[in-house]
């Protein structure tokens, strides 16, 4: 499957983990990349329902057709599927509680 990403600044920190680290610490860094290359070996979008170790699920509310899967703790990461079914577009990286 292939990613797309958001912004610049997601495509960067997936592509130079130093960016990542800045922003996030190393280990939810390290775990980002991990899930978007998870995410490309993937042959479809519903076959991320079947790692269960993601706890891929989708979000309701104002999120309604957005997914989310677990990075790393309260870290997750946001995605959509696009019209294209072979691509991932990667929204965003939260943390889920904001503390």
């Amino acid at each position: 499957m292939q990613v797309s990403f958001r912004n610049r600044t997601l495509q960067e920190r997936y592509e130079d983990a130093n960016k990542g680290t800045r922003a996030w610490g190393p280990q939810v860094a390290r775990r980002y990349i991990q899930r978007i290359n998870q995410i490309e070996a993937m042959p479809t979008f519903d076959s991320l329902f079947s790692l269960r170790s993601l706890r891929f699920h989708p979000l309701k509310g104002n999120r309604q057709g957005q997914y989310a899967l677990t990075i790393v703790g309260r870290y997750r990461l946001i995605v959509e599927q696009t019209d294209e079914s072979d691509t991932v577009l990667v929204s965003e990286v939260s943390n889920h509680y904001g503390d």
